[in-house]
């Protein structure tokens, strides 16, 4: 089952707070995207990708300029990742950094997915919407934080990293991209470009001890998310048959029915016999 497309809550934050810095009115910016504080209460709540994409627009509408999705990139380094740029960072190669972030990315948010394609000499980073086309703000955030990162991981200019970069017709990182040096080229969706002999250069922060420990981490959180979309199947399930619950137990891989009643009653509050019987 895939679970409804979302983004983190933190971006979310990440973008009111610069549009309080642009003079925005934050409040009014949520009553009109549909956003209701308590969705960006937690420090890992998911917000539904199509409420993100009003804000966007809410915000384009209340008079952001264009470049307002550039100058989220400091935000989305220090807040939005949550922790990931350590991973990222402590690699002991960017290849090694690139697979941590096509892995761990749908933790932060499952609207865009991020691929790593290799041929003819070059590595080619994509960035590719899995619904509509992601609103240019969030695909410039999203391009200049990754040319930004990179660059600064290996120790170089980026101009000295990427043989260019593709940009959605809409979005307005060329012109920084251009100011550096970097070739900045028309494209279905964002992509960046560079020799894929870079990717076995080591990164300047690698720290093996690090990276295992953040690694671990993550595979952690991964794999309570996973969980998580299969408690979402379960209630389906309760809500669409009779099956027994332990049928459904053993369905999504729990051994005893028991730990499943309480993973299903610590993420809903209510045991699954009780779901049932509140339809």
């Amino acid at each position: 089952m895939t679970s409804q497309p979302f983004i983190s809550s933190a971006f979310t934050r990440t973008i009111l707070s610069h549009a309080r810095q642009s003079g925005l009115c934050q409040d009014q910016l949520l009553q009109r995207a549909g956003i209701c504080l308590s969705l960006l209460e937690g420090p890992d709540l998911h917000v539904p990708a199509h409420l993100v994409e009003r804000l966007w627009n809410e915000c384009e509408r209340a008079g952001a300029g264009e470049s307002f999705g550039c100058e989220l990139v400091n935000g989305m380094a220090t807040t939005t990742l949550q922790g990931l740029n350590i991973l990222l960072d402590s690699a002991a190669t960017l290849r090694a950094s690139l697979k941590c972030f096509t892995d761990f990315l749908p933790r932060v948010t499952n609207y865009v997915v991020a691929e790593l394609e290799e041929g003819d000499g070059l590595a080619r980073l994509h960035l590719r919407s899995v619904d509509q086309q992601a609103h240019f703000f969030a695909l410039d955030a999203a391009t200049l934080t990754l040319v930004r990162n990179i660059a600064r991981r290996l120790g170089r200019a980026p101009v000295e990293v990427f043989v260019g970069v593709h940009l959605t017709p809409q979005q307005a990182a060329g012109q920084w991209l251009r100011s550096v040096g970097i070739e900045v080229q028309t494209g279905a969706h964002p992509c960046l470009v560079l020799s894929a002999s870079s990717l076995d250069e080591p990164l300047l922060g690698a720290n093996g001890f690090l990276h295992q420990s953040m690694l671990r981490h993550w595979q952690v959180a991964a794999v309570q998310h996973s969980r998580g979309d299969s408690l979402e199947l379960a209630r389906h399930w309760l809500t669409a048959g009779d099956q027994p619950i332990e049928r459904i137990a053993e369905r999504l891989g729990y051994r005893q029915s028991s730990n499943f009643i309480r993973a299903f009653r610590k993420r809903f509050g209510i045991t699954p016999k009780q779901f049932r019987l509140g339809l």
